[in-house]
């Protein structure tokens, strides 16, 4: 069954917000709000988003895949970005779903899209249907640090002089806008990158969804010890997190394109059986 696609123009909170309308295409089930992963990830995943929200349409979810401001088609440039703001916008976005769908909205998000969409479940439990997690950031500061890397490599490579993530950091922190891998970053996003952290906080999440999928290439299968532990806090506060590890290339780190069908059959089939 062919599923339809329509491009929307949503107004966010600094500008129009850019997305993807996946209506569903069987009897309704729910909607996904997608956050997408930081810079070239970004374009890296998008074919991948887009098989897997063909494929819940299939299934009965209705699916916006969402630009933040500064990114892709949406409104802004990425140095005006700020966390709070990208969190603000997806807010809007998800009314904006709940409104046209007709549906309760849950959040799907990937890498560091994985950490804004956490942050929004955590701290507005009872808004939000389920969440889904796709390789998630754990940790805000740690990601950043291996961004800025990108750049101190880049300078070595061409005897430049030499800079550390401390110094990047500073520089941003005064006001100065640093280009990294092609995409200018300023201190008002990086800061809130660096504060972020997957769910971090104590409140309740009494009987909440939470599925997370990671790449494993260990031999046990197991999730990576970060997100065991981020896991078992969660179950602790009353979360109900199911532990879906899954095999094949790292497509956010990969240059060339490739396919990842075990990731969208496993998440399609976990949530077809949903009701």
């Amino acid at each position: 069954m062919k599923t339809e696609t329509r491009p929307v123009f949503i107004d966010g909170s600094q500008g129009r917000l850019f997305g993807l309308y996946f209506p569903a295409t069987v009897p309704a089930r729910g909607a996904f709000l997608y956050l997408p992963p930081f810079a070239e990830e970004m374009n890296r995943c998008r074919a991948l988003a887009s098989a897997q929200a063909r494929s819940f349409a299939r299934i009965g979810y209705s699916c916006l895949l969402l630009d933040p401001f500064g990114t892709g088609e949406s409104h802004g440039e990425l140095e005006a970005a700020s966390w709070d703001l990208w969190a603000t916008d997806a807010g809007i976005a998800a009314d904006w779903l709940a409104r046209e769908s007709g549906l309760c909205v849950s959040l799907w998000g990937m890498r560091l899209g994985g950490l804004l969409a956490g942050s929004m479940f955590e701290s507005a439990p009872s808004r939000y249907g389920r969440l889904l997690l796709w390789q998630p950031v754990v940790n805000g500061k740690q990601f950043l640090t291996q961004y800025l890397r990108l750049r101190v490599a880049w300078l070595m490579e061409r005897g430049l002089p030499a800079e550390t993530t401390d110094l990047i950091r500073g520089r941003m922190a005064e006001g100065q806008v640093v280009e990294v891998a092609g995409y200018p970053l300023a201190g008002q996003l990086a800061a809130g990158i660096d504060a972020a952290r997957l769910f971090s906080g104590e409140s309740a999440m009494q009987a909440k969804r939470i599925d997370w999928f990671e790449n494993v290439t260990n031999d046990s299968g197991a999730l990576s010890i970060a997100a065991r532990q981020v896991v078992s806090a969660l179950e602790a506060r009353g979360a109900v997190v199911g532990s879906h590890p899954f095999s094949g290339p790292p497509l956010w780190q990969l240059h060339e394109r490739d396919a990842l069908p075990t990731l969208i059959s496993a998440t399609t089939a976990l949530f077809g059986e949903s009701s």
